[in-house]
């Protein structure tokens, strides 16, 4: 029975896919792991045709350059010739595992996001628009957001990215934003929320607004006050700093005293290759600054001047710093 393959979403059929590529060399000597294999590709269109989209990009030049800079610098057996590819050590095969989805544009589908969202903007891009309410939205990159407004209610989920609210002053009907495990009420006032992997953050720029998590624990936030939640808990209230964390709604990224690692995963969204760091160190090493978002690669390169790494560009844009 396949009916559990066939309903899989695509980008569970793509790992897979992905999976199943890192073993190709296994599967000429192992005839049992070369059927399953078979069966998995049989089983469904989409899953031979995610499989064949990974052959073809691996047959790319770009992508036998990206390996070849890649060896280069993360100190990699070198790649033998092309004709005996199919030979490459199995370490080569999970680095182009990982490659395939950097280099391949479009290849991670935001098709499940795109269901759930009523706005989404791209890399790079800013949404500007007015809610149901008259209440007025500044979509981040790569932002996406859900609304559920009613005569009783008005909720906005914010399923990835930022965004800032100028909240339409409605006391009957607070406005409620849900971002993971955090919930923030307002009624009317100017504020913004961002989804990070490890957490929310919230700041104000007017007005009050409550936070909460969903152990109960509240706190109130006013003017220029930021705050985050991280691992399902409220962090230390920071009475000041709170324009710093809505610089992007400005078009800038600005940090005081952050760590690179922190800097960079912040930037990543704003950048359409992959920024990848290979140093342990230069990754807790705190930096400053206020740059401009419309060259992300820009302020990789000052970031890698500021803390003493080297940074290469690899085909497709990938950005690695060592």
């Amino acid at each position: 029975m396949t009916e559990h393959l066939t309903a899989l979403p695509g980008d569970a059929v793509r790992e897979q896919a992905s999976d199943w590529f890192t073993q190709r060399e296994a599967m000429t000597h192992n005839v049992l792991l070369r059927q399953r294999f078979e069966q998995w590709r049989n089983a469904d269109e989409q899953h031979a045709q995610a499989y064949r989209a990974l052959e073809n990009l691996w047959n790319a030049s770009a992508f036998e350059q990206a390996l070849e800079h890649l060896a280069l610098n993360l100190d990699l057996p070198p790649a033998q010739a092309p004709a005996r590819r199919q030979r490459r050590p199995q370490r080569w095969l999970a680095t182009a595992a990982v490659l395939l989805v950097m280099l391949g544009a479009g290849w991670v589908g935001d098709l499940p996001m795109r269901l759930q969202a009523d706005h989404l903007s791209a890399v790079g891009q800013v949404e500007r628009f007015d809610l149901a309410d008259g209440s007025h939205v500044v979509l981040g990159s790569h932002s996406a957001i859900s609304s559920d407004f009613s005569a009783a209610h008005r909720r906005i989920r914010l399923l990835r990215g930022e965004l800032y609210v100028e909240a339409f002053h409605d006391p009957s009907r607070p406005l409620t934003i849900e971002a993971g495990s955090a919930t923030v009420t307002v009624v009317g006032t100017r504020f913004s929320v961002s989804r990070h992997a490890d957490g929310v953050t919230v700041a104000v720029r007017e007005g009050r607004v409550r936070l909460a998590d969903d152990q109960g624990e509240q706190s109130l936030l006013q003017a220029g006050n930021w705050q985050q939640l991280q691992d399902h808990h409220l962090r230390p209230l920071n009475p000041e700093g709170g324009e710093r964390q809505m610089a992007w709604v400005d078009g800038r990224l600005s940090f005081q005293d952050a760590p690179l690692a922190q800097v960079l995963g912040e930037l990543r969204r704003y950048y359409r290759a992959p920024i990848l760091l290979f140093n342990a160190s230069a990754a807790q090493q705190n930096v400053s600054g206020n740059y401009r978002l419309d060259d992300p690669h820009a302020i990789v390169q000052a970031l890698s001047k500021v803390t003493n790494t080297e940074l290469t560009r690899l085909p497709g844009g990938v950005l690695v710093l060592r």
